[in-house]
């Protein structure tokens, strides 16, 4: 039956579901196919922090769980909704959430290596202007975008010389410039808040609230000088400051947003309202900045336990958040929505309630009642972690009062949402998002094995830079040395590897009891690492459904350039398993600009300064010339012996066929690929020759698109003179032989016959 949130609303609503709404009384050309979106994410709430969960088992053999913080009003949300016990957040840790959740990728893909949340201080924005995110996405579509609360990805302001501002305190920064990289530079019409924590001994960004791309206070000044401890009297603030006035007025935006968009008649709103409650929001008052009441609720002092039983700020900072969504709900409800005469906005409104991560207290090695008994907490890997609240409706699709047990993270809610509003993924787009709204639907009869992962461990026994991955009820841990290979600390001979650690099986083990780290690796743990290296280092987990190529490389993708090696640079490959047949026709090689640059030395250590970007390249231009000459060879494989079936010699300055970014030759003779052979396409270099490649291993930009009946092997590397002999492409650092699988440098290349 669908839901009913109004108990007197829906009448019209008692209709069949399946794929779409269904015959009955309400015709379905009659509702807007594009419905309006809501994604609340509160700060570091676990699955025991709400009503909403008392009483459900997390897995069909655990026991239900018994006692949690009571929040009315996500309560009676979640019992005309769809409530997930296996929502995850892609991240132990806020900023890389929401990196994730923004542009579809998995957590550990930005510059963020090292920890998941942003250091003190200036920071780069973790997303690049170039990279497509969820609301831009939306914005495509017809949808008018706001953002509202903490954002937490990084913002550039202006010093008032058009530069970053770069001091520790942001003391250079000039209040009255528009700021230089926002959230309106990634996607949201609208934006409201803050950049990201307001812990007073901690971050040091100006406590001044900003208006879409401006600061609402300009005088520096009338501002204060705030702070405690070693910050003290360092840090600026707006002289109206007040931490307790943060979630009042987001509620006021927000309330203001949906008001505005209920008077126009054709454009469906998209609102990511990411409150800073129950973050610690550390001030000389407190751990927690509490509201005396929001919206005529009294907060301070009121939140109680399931039991009854008084509970502290940080659990009143909860019970916002939960009147937050409950005034949501109502304005949604008595709204009247102008696309669907007749009707109310919440009727054709999909709303999703969730955290960025586990609850921010408890025991770090153990389980808490905040995570609903799992074991662990913030910042850790364990299932407390990750395993957040997750709530779904949608009355005019969805059924309400259902448990679904499938997996969710929020890293799929952009291709889901795209799935949701009928947009196709372009190939750059959210490229590890899965569409799972057919799991919210509940049609699919399988389970949902396709592999998530998951970043950030700080603290023992694993490294900060530890990955976890989840397939089916299988989660392997892997520690350090993937997402950070350069790391020193890193085991000896894990570096840049998929070292699995420790196993659970989390349909057996929920609560990830035990040590398997000392035991012999299983098949099971094998297989995960060995899914898990090639999702990391081929750049995406999902299948890009690329479109029929004649190229081997569809794009070349964003990473750093270099020209720092002699003798030949290529990759092994082979036809994949029940692809067509290939002839290929021209060797080739990548042409860089002549504007692009790399943005690192070659085998530096990358920082977090210096983000990977795409070429310089637009349109065919004569901007790209190839500086020396060079040699392009394609060979096969046979009895571990090498075969040279294509040789191509290149002039300097040799013109050839340019096509997008690459220069492409004819072969004298066309060469058929066998199935069932490996293949190895080389092209020559000298250090400084000129002519750039680019790097195969990117540090957060984007992989290259290689043609889907092709599978990359391996990068490789001969040296002049090594007789053959084939090394990983030298990096910053001796690394592990799996650090070049499945990774291609993009410099040699291939063209097909039609």
């Amino acid at each position: 039956m669908l839901r009913n949130c109004t108990d007197h609303f829906f009448p019209l609503l008692s209709v069949a579901l399946a794929a779409g709404i269904g015959a009955g009384p309400l015709r379905a050309e009659e509702r807007p196919s594009k419905p309006n979106i809501i994604v609340m994410m509160a700060d570091d709430m676990g699955l025991g922090d709400t009503s909403a969960y008392l009483g459900v088992r997390l897995s069909p053999n655990a026991p239900p769980i018994k006692r949690t913080l009571r929040t009315p009003n996500l309560e009676a949300f979640a019992r005309s909704a769809i409530v997930f016990t296996d929502g995850y957040a892609p991240a132990s840790m806020c900023s890389a959430t929401r990196y994730s959740l923004l542009t579809g990728r998995f957590a550990h893909r930005s510059y963020l290596k090292y920890q998941g949340w942003l250091p003190h201080g200036p920071n780069q924005p973790m997303i690049q202007q170039a990279l497509t995110t969820l609301p831009e996405m939306l914005q495509t579509n017809g949808y008018r975008t706001a953002g509202i609360g903490k954002y937490h990805v990084g913002m550039s302001f202006d010093d008032g010389e058009g530069q970053v501002a770069d001091d520790f305190y942001f003391h250079d920064v000039d209040f009255t410039k528009p700021i230089l990289d926002g959230p309106t530079h990634h996607g949201f019409d609208e934006y409201f808040g803050v950049p990201g924590n307001t812990e007073d001994p901690l971050d040091t960004e100006p406590r001044v609230l900003i208006r879409n791309a401006r600061f609402t206070f300009t005088d520096r000044t009338q501002m204060k000088l705030i702070g405690m401890k070693k910050r003290e009297g360092r840090i600026l603030a707006a002289p109206d400051w007040d931490l307790r006035n943060l979630g009042p007025l987001y509620l006021r935006e927000a309330e203001a947003f949906i008001d505005r968009q209920s008077k126009e008649d054709n454009e469906p709103f998209f609102l990511y309202y990411v409150p800073n409650a129950n973050h610690f929001q550390r001030n000389p008052d407190g751990d927690y900045a509490v509201p005396d009441k929001i919206a005529g609720t009294p907060i301070k002092g009121q939140s109680r336990y399931s039991d009854a039983a008084k509970a502290g700020d940080r659990e009143d900072m909860v019970l916002e958040n939960d009147v937050v969504l409950g005034r949501l709900l109502k304005k949604l409800k008595t709204t009247n929505d102008p696309r669907w005469p007749g009707h109310k906005l919440i009727e054709n409104t999909l709303v999703i309630f969730t955290s960025d991560n586990g609850p921010n207290i408890g025991d770090n090695l153990g389980r808490n009642q905040e995570s609903g008994g799992l074991r662990g907490k913030k910042a850790k890997l364990w299932e407390g972690g990750i395993r957040v609240p997750f709530i779904v409706s949608w009355p005019a699709m969805l059924e309400d009062g259902k448990t679904n047990r499938s997996i969710v993270t929020l890293t799929d809610l952009y291709a889901t949402l795209a799935r949701v509003i009928g947009h196709s993924l372009a190939p750059d787009e959210a490229h590890d998002s899965y569409d799972v709204f057919d799991y919210w639907k509940g049609t699919p009869e399988t389970q949902d094995t396709r592999p998530r992962v998951f970043f950030c461990h700080l603290g023992p026994p694993y490294l900060n830079d530890a990955l976890a991955i989840r397939q089916g009820p299988h989660k392997l841990i892997v520690d350090g040395g993937l997402a950070m290979p350069w790391g020193s600390w890193s085991a000896q001979g894990s570096r840049g590897d998929s070292i699995p650690t420790v196993l659970y099986d989390l349909k057996g083990n929920l609560y990830e009891d035990g040590d398997t780290s000392d035991e012999p690796t299983d098949e099971v743990a094998s297989q995960l690492a060995s899914t898990l290296l090639e999702i990391h280092n081929r750049g995406h987990a999902r299948d890009l459904n690329l479109p029929t190529s004649l190229e081997l490389f569809i794009d070349p993708g964003w990473h750093n350039l270099r020209n720092d090696v002699t003798g030949e640079i290529g990759f092994e490959f082979r036809l994949r398993d029940g692809s067509d047949s290939k002839q290929v026709t021209h060797l080739g090689m990548w042409d860089d600009h002549d504007a692009d640059r790399p943005v690192r030395a070659a085998r530096a250590v990358p920082d977090d300064d210096e983000n990977d970007q795409p070429s310089r390249f637009i349109t065919q231009n004569n901007r790209r010339r190839i500086e020396a000459s060079h040699v392009l060879r394609l060979v096969r494989i046979e009895s571990d012996q090498p075969i040279e079936v294509a040789r191509i010699e290149i002039a300097a300055g040799e013109a050839g066929e340019l096509h997008d970014s690459f220069r492409y030759f004819r072969l004298k003779e066309p060469v058929r690929l066998r199935q069932n052979a490996d293949y190895i396409l080389l092209m020559s270099t000298r250090a400084a020759d000129g002519d750039q490649f680019r790097d195969p291993a990117p540090f957060d930009g984007l992989p290259p698109l290689v043609n889907p009946g092709i599978h990359i092997k391996r990068s490789i590397l001969i040296r002049p003179g090594s007789t053959g002999n084939m090394t990983g492409m030298p990096a910053f650092e001796d690394l592990s032989e799996s650090f070049s699988n499945h990774r291609a440098p993009v410099g040699p290349t291939m063209r097909f016959g039609s």
